[in-house]
Formats: structure tokens, C-alpha cells, sequence
């Protein structure tokens, strides 16, 4: 029997094995030898394997790009390419190559594309025989290279190959299979990147290729030590190792055939040497340059690297610090707490060279971190030309993390990233978002605003979370580890842990006033968001070493299906529901506040152009609840609902002084309705069937009703992913959407039992089959109401918990 991908996903979460979640597999003796993923696609392995074909030799297949079936996308001359033309396109929703791959026999095909892109890495997503099988990042090139996508099973005769665009921009030439029905392998290289030398905190990227279809083991060693196991035997042609300290190693793969039961066929060692972290560091971390600011009223760090014992000595605005550098070449102080001000000039020196940095300010260091609308640029909202052109504050500077991701978390971003200050000539490319919450800030406080813009468009929250966080939470286990440990690439915008790694990681711990968040799209109508953003902020807290760490939470805009009178209160999971968790972690957490935004959004467009009023309404967030002004901050926000007859009467925190009907046209202010008609509420009785509501103002209330429902039982407003309330208080904040029936998911990872449920209702939850060889050994997550951790069949109670998650774990049988 073959498994489908969805089977061995499965299978791979079942053999969770459940001592601080910790997961069956092979990695070595050493903890700090974690193996860290390659880019390349796991591919689906078969569950059992046929006899070798001893007299079977790999084939080379080529098929030209041009030779496919094309919707949206074009055939065009190229000298380069291998028959003359390349493939291109893929610039819109819905564009495809499809290509048949013909092979005479049935077996394992490593499959190759050779690409180029235009303008930066380019996300599309591969299926293969109807089955997607990866989004695969094509990495950027303007000269045709070969993308290893890896080894995977096709059938005899014909099988389907397709690219469909998801991120942009790539040309195809062709694709090339290599392979065959399985038969022995002869012989096998090893490779890694570099030189075969780099720093230790570095992974290594381990490559290995055979002369037939294969699966590879992969081993390490200290020099002349005991060979240490880094996974078990996987189609995988590369893995990434981690040094556990300086040294001399030699790295080993085993090949055998696709489908030998030999322990190896073919074997090739190569010697590695890991050199101490701080070799090929600069003495500062460039984190720190020209024209940065500090956060002022803090003991604001500096880092950086130097030979271990060394002194490094650290001046600035009189005041001198020195620090030594470790045993791992790091050194580290504080500069002091300094008040808002400036400029400055900061020295750093050892024994062999001095670095000086210049135009430095004290002021309030907000990092600006999410996905596509933090992204935004300045030159493409509303009036951006007029924007532009007065984008001019030398009190206000910026610093852009490169686009990265890792396996591992980075100790340092890009040598090149430089703080810059902003100029209409600097200004276009930076976060529109980011840019009019600072120009707000800075007008209000007079003080210097830096802003550290640290997004990627498409990514979801899991992608900017911790492996630490990530392993505390029952359904990323999986799936972090896979990136961890090479199972899973970690180059896609929903690679678990990837962007923390290489976009976050290396910032902490650079002083913060605070966190600016724009994210949740990517996790659309994911009810597993209400406990994952909560993790990201503690594990941002942990990370910058400032638990009280504010964050301002940006609400996602309106974008999707228009709430109507035949739509008034959406079924189907959506925005609604991040929108609820984004609520939910504000009103449990009093370091955060919410930015309301759903009047500012367009139902056709994700990305809308209105980034002044999220700037705007940002910092007023901000300065109300961070910078103690007396101002009202936030929107309504649903507290409290009472049955009067047939009408329900909802009650808010953050009414103001007035609540009102309102209209938002463009950039003007909201004004209030003449008409005074509310709109976006909806009513259900018990049989919770929702209708467009009635809405009346009533003091600091609003009364809700219906002639459809004479006996009322819950309300919802704005829940749609494009909704139309319109409710106000006095400041012109838009009212957040709620609902006062909340549903109480239960999600059953490798189980039966998933749903919405009751608050105190009893279900019943059951643990698949165990893999072979194992045996259940009890339930993790949200364990505190399960009636018997330990007995695969049992129950839990629901909590009043709007998301609660739970999983089998599996132990080996005794051997």
C-alpha cells in the first residue's frame, strides 16, 4: 500500500514520544549536534520497500519546458536554454506549466528544474501526478541553475509535473529526472558549502549524490573519535549539521539503493574543520552603525565579537565601558541610561582596531515586524507622491533587516545593513505602516523615533516564533522539528521558526521601547492563532530580555466576502477569527493594545493603500497606553451583553464620552452619520441563525434586535472577513468585531474528537492506532481536563478556553 503525503504527515506527528515533547530521532549523542534543515523537499517515503533490482541502472530524463501545457504563462526565445526556449510568466494567480514526465518504468526519480527568476526569490508551488508536493522557494538568479527539488516515486507510463504561481516572477527551461526502478548504488560524493571550513555557530550544509536512486545516511565525528549517527537512512540528498564546538571533524554519508536492505553500498568521508564563532565577525555587530538610535531611559546593550580574553573598550558622550570577550569570542555591555538626545559619536576598540559610528540619538526604538501590509512601501500608498516629498525628519531614522531564513537562529544580520535617516530620498522603500506611526510618535513626544522594519510578505506567525515556543505548543512539534532537523525546507514564508531565526534572532537583544505587529492573514480562520500569538509575544519578551515589552496589535483590515443582509454573520472560518485572537490576547495581556482597522480596508485588494490612518491610529495606541497621555486609544470594545425582552443590550470598555454612527471616506476623519443608522450587527435565537440587526445608540450602549428573532440569544458585529459596522466612540475609533457566543475549539492532533463545544461539555477524544512498534503512552497539550492522560479513549472537559489542544504521544515498545 502507498501513503499519500497527508498519511505520512500524519505519521510523522504519531511518533511524538512525550518527555517534554520530545520526538523520536537519530541525532547523535550531543544535544548542541541538532541537525538543521536543508531547502530541499523531503519527498514521500514508501512504508515498505520492494526487492532491489540488481541489474537496474539510473536514467537521465529531459523535458523541455516548452514541450508542457501553459495557462498564463509564454514560450519565448532564449539562447541559453538547452532547446532554445524558456518558459515565463507566472506573474498571476492561477498561471501553470504542466508537464508529463514519460518514464518506461515505474520507480524513485530525483527531479531537477533549471529556473531563473526576475527580482528576488520566488515562491511556487509544485504538484506532482495532482498532488502538491512543496512550495518551493526558486531562489534569485538571472542565469539559468538547477533547483534540486529531490527524489520522489513515479508511476510507469505518464505522470504530471505542475508549477503553478504563488509569489512570483521565474522562467523554466526544463526539468531533468535521474533514476530508475532501484537498483544498487556503486558509488557516492560528499560535499558540503564553503571551503570545508566556518565558523562553528554556523550550519553546514551537507550534500551528497550517487550514481542511482538513493538514500542517504549521514555521520560525523572529532577527528579520529567514535562516528556519531545524524539521521536515520532518508531520500534526502542534503542535511545540515551543526558544529558542536571549534575543532577538526570528518563527516561521512552511507548510500544504498532506493530499495536495499543492505546496511550501505557506497560510504565517502571528508574532513571539516570548525573554527571559533568570532572568526570572520566583526568587532561590532552591524546591528550598530551610523545614524542609529538608542533607547533612551534604558541600559541600552552593545555586542560584538573579538579573540576570547580580549578587552573591548566602548566610549560615548563621556562615559567609557569595557567588556571581554568569552571563551566563544563574544563580548558584550551596556552604554548606560541615557536621556533623549543627541547626536552623538560612539567609539568601540581592542587592541588592533577602533571603530567609530556617528550622528547616534537616544530616543524610541520600535520594532516593526509582520508580513505584506508591514511590508508596504511608502511609495505605494494614497498620495504617495506628495508623502514622499515631505518625508523628510533627521529625528527619525531606520534600519531594514534583510529577508533571511535559517534553520538555526543567526548571531548576526547582513554586514551591509546600515541605519539610515529619512529623507524623501530614503523613504519610498521604507514600511508606509512603520513610517506614519513614527512621524505621529515623534510629533507627539519630541523625541527621536528608530524604527527596526523586520517583515516578509506571505509569512505566517509560526515562521516568526521561537523552536523553543514551538515545542511547547502540540501541533508545531512536528513540524518545527522537521525544519529543525532537515525534514522540511526551511527557504518558504511558512517555514516554522525560519524568519525568527534569520530576521529576529540576530536583532535580540537591541533595546526596545516596543513592537509594532501587522501579521495574521497568512493564518487565515485558524483558530489555533488565539494560543500561538500569545507565545510569540512571551517569546519575543524572552528573547529581548524585557518581559513587560509592549506591543501594539495591528487588526486585520477588511478583505474578502462584503457582510450583507443575506450575509450578516459568516459561517465559514475566516478573518473573523484572527481578528477574535488578536481581541482576545489584548484583553488578556495589559502590555498590549489593539489598532482597530476595518474601516480602512477594501474588500478586493489585501493590501490597501490607507496606511496613514493604521500609522495614525497606531500611535495613538501607543501614546494612550504606553506613553500615559490622557487620550481615548482604542475603540470600543465589546464587555458585556443583558437580555431585555426581544432586544439584547451590548455594553463596551473604550466608549469614550460618545458613541456614534460613523463614515470613513478616504484620508478625511470620520464624521458622524446624519442618518445615525448602525450598521454591521447581527441577532440569532437559540437555533443561533443569524440576522441583519437593528441597532440603536443608548447612552454608552447599543441595543440590538430583530423582528426575525423574538427570543434572542447571542450577537455578532462585524463578523465577516469584509465587514460594514460602522460604531465610533468620540475619538473616531472604529469599534473592534466580536461576538458574544464564542466558540471553544478542541483540536485533536492524531485523534478523533476535533470541534466547537460548549463550555463544561464533556467529549470524547481517541488516539489513532500507534505506528508499528509503539505503543500510546499519554495525551500532552491542554491536559488539565483530560479524565485519564493515560488511557488512549477517554474525555476532556472543555474549558472556557477559545482554543484547546491535545495529542497522543508514542513510545517504543520495551525492547
Amino acid at each position: 500500500m502507498k501513503l499519500g503525503r497527508g498519511s505520512v504527515v500524519l505519521l510523522c506527528v504519531l511518533v511524538a514520544v512525550i518527555l517534554g515533547f520530545i520526538f523520536i530521532r537519530h541525532t547523535g549523542s550531543k544535544e548542541e549536534a541538532l541537525p538543521a534543515p536543508s531547502e530541499q523537499v523531503e519527498p514521500e517515503l514508501s512504508p515498505a520497500k520492494p526487492e532491489e533490482d540488481k541489474t537496474a541502472a539510473a536514467v537521465t530524463i529531459t523535458i523541455e519546458a516548452e514541450a508542457g501545457e501553459r495557462t498564463g504563462v509564454s514560450a519565448v526565445v532564449d539562447d541559453r536554454a538547452s532547446a532554445g526556449k524558456i518558459v515565463e510568466g507566472f506573474d498571476k494567480a492561477g498561471d501553470n506549466l504542466r508537464l508529463t514526465l514519460q518514464v518506461a518504468a515505474r520507480g524513485t526519480y530525483l527531479i531537477t528544474i533549471r529556473y531563473k527568476t526576475y527580482g528576488g526569490d520566488k515562491p511556487n508551488s509544485l504538484s506532482l501526478n495532482g498532488e502538491k508536493i512543496a512550495d518551493y522557494t526558486f531562489k534569485d538568479t538571472n542565469i539559468l541553475k538547477d533547483a534540486v527539488i529531490g527524489q520522489f516515486d513515479l508511476n510507469e507510463g505518464a505522470n504530471t509535473f505542475d508549477i503553478t504561481s504563488s509569489w512570483g516572477w521565474i522562467a523554466v527551461d526544463h526539468i531533468q529526472l535521474f533514476g530508475g526502478p532501484g537498483g544498487p548504488v556503486n558509488t557516492v560524493a560528499l560535499t558540503t558549502d564553503g571551503s570545508g571550513s566556518g565558523p562553528s555557530d554556523l550550519p553546514v550544509t551537507l550534500t551528497a549524490r550517487a550514481d542511482n536512486s538513493s538514500e542517504y545516511r549521514y555521520l560525523y565525528r572529532v577527528k579520529n573519535g567514535e562516528w556519531m549517527t545524524l539521521n536515520e537512512y532518508s531520500r534526502r540528498l542534503n542535511f545540515v549539521w551543526i558544529p558542536p564546538s571549534p575543532g577538526e571533524y570528518e563527516l561521512k554519508v552511507y548510500a544504498r539503493g532506493i530499495y536495499s536492505k543492505e546496511e550501505k553500498q557506497a560510504e565517502e568521508i571528508i574532513p571539516y574543520t570548525a573554527l571559533p564563532s568570532y572568526v570572520g565577525k566583526p568587532l561590532v555587530n552591524p546591528m550598530f552603525s551610523d545614524n542609529m538610535i538608542l533607547q533612551r531611559g534604558a541600559e541600552a546593550a552593545i555586542w560584538g565579537w573579538a579573540a576570547p580574553g580580549k578587552v573591548v573598550t566602548v566610549a560615548i558622550g563621556g562615559k567609557t565601558v569595557t567588556a571581554t570577550a568569552d571563551s566563544d569570542g563574544i563580548w558584550k555591555t551596556v552604554l548606560g541610561v541615557f536621556t533623549a538626545g543627541g547626536p552623538y559619536e560612539l567609539t568601540v576598540s581592542d587592541e588592533e582596531e577602533i571603530v567609530s559610528y556617528n550622528n547616534i540619538l537616544f530616543g524610541d526604538v520600535w520594532l516593526c515586524s509582520g508580513q505584506s501590509n508591514m511590508e508596504f512601501r511608502l511609495s505605494n500608498v494614497i498620495n504617495a507622491d506628495d508623502e514622499i516629498k515631505n518625508a523628510n525628519y533627521s529625528d527619525i531614522h531606520f534600519i531594514t533587516i534583510p529577508a533571511k531564513t535559517s534553520q538555526v537562529p543567526l548571531s548576526m544580520v547582513n554586514r551591509d545593513t546600515k541605519w539610515q535617516v529619512t529623507t524623501s530620498e530614503t523613504a519610498p522603500n521604507l514600511s508606509a505602516a512603520a513610517y506614519f506611526f513614527a512621524r505621529k510618535l515623534n510629533k507627539e513626544t519630541n523625541v527621536p523615533v528608530g524604527i527596526i522594519f523586520s517583515a516578509v510578505g506571505g509569512t505566517n506567525a509560526e515562521s516568526w516564533t521561537s523552536y523553543q515556543t514551538l515545542q511547547t505548543l502540540p501541533e508545531f512539534i512536528q513540524s518545527s522539528d522537521d525544519v529543525r532537523n532537515g525534514a522540511a525546507s526551511s527557504a518558504t514564508t511558512k517555514s516554522p521558526t525560519a524568519y525568527y531565526n534569520g530576521m529576529i534572532a540576530p536583532v535580540a537583544p537591541y533595546s526596545l521601547k516596543g513592537v509594532l505587529w501587522y501579521q495574521g492573514e497568512s493564518n487565515w480562520g485558524e483558530h489555533r492563532y488565539n494560543k500561538l500569538l500569545p507565545a510569540l509575544i512571551a517569546d519575543w519578551r524572552a528573547a529581548f530580555k524585557d518581559q513587560e515589552l509592549p506591543f501594539v496589535i495591528i487588526q486585520i483590515s477588511a478583505y474578502g466576502t462584503i457582510q450583507s443582509e443575506n450575509n450578516p454573520a459568516q459561517t465559514s472560518e475566516g478573518l473573523p477569527e484572527i481578528r477574535e485572537a488578536q481581541l482576545n490576547t489584548v484583553q488578556n495581556d495589559d502590555r498590549t493594545c489593539l489598532v482597530v482597522t476595518t474601516d480602512v480596508g477594501n474588500s478586493a485588494d489585501i493590501h490597501p493603500t490607507n496606511k496613514q490612518d493604521v500609522g495614525l491610529r497606531s500611535a495613538i495606541c501607543a501614546l494612550g497606553k504606553f506613553y500615559n497621555e490622557n487620550i481615548e486609544y482604542s475603540g470600543p470594545i465589546y464587555k458585556a451583553m443583558a437580555k431585555e425582552g426581544n432586544q439584547i443590550r451590548v455594553s463596551f470598555d473604550h466608549s469614550g464620552t460618545k458613541l456614534f454612527a460613523g463614515l470613513k471616506n478616504g484620508l478625511q476623519p470620520v464624521q458622524e452619520d446624519r442618518n445615525g443608522e448602525l450598521s454591521g450587527f447581527a441577532i440569532a435565537g437559540a437555533d443561533h441563525r443569524f440576522y441583519s440587526a437593528h441597532a440603536e445608540i443608548d447612552g454608552d450602549t447599543v441595543l440590538v434586535s430583530s423582528d426575525r428573532v423574538d427570543d434572542p440569544v447571542a450577537v455578532r458585529y462585524s463578523w465577516n472577513d469584509s465587514p460594514i459596522g460602522n460604531l465610533y466612540n468620540n475619538a473616531g475609533l472604529p469599534a473592534s468585531p466580536f461576538r458574544t457566543d464564542p466558540g471553544h475549539y478542541l483540536s485533536v492532533i492524531g485523534g478523533t474528537g476535533e470541534g466547537v463545544y460548549g463550555i463544561s461539555e464533556e467529549v470524547a477524544i481517541t488516539a489513532n492506532t500507534p505506528p508499528e512498534g509503539m505503543r500510546f503512552d499519554k495525551w500532552i497539550g491542554d491536559t488539565q481536563f483530560v479524565k485519564d492522560v493515560r488511557k488512549p479513549d477517554t474525555s476532556i472537559r472543555m474549558s472556557d478556553a477559545r482554543y484547546t489542544v491535545i495529542a497522543p504521544s508514542y513510545v517504543k515498545y520495551a525492547e
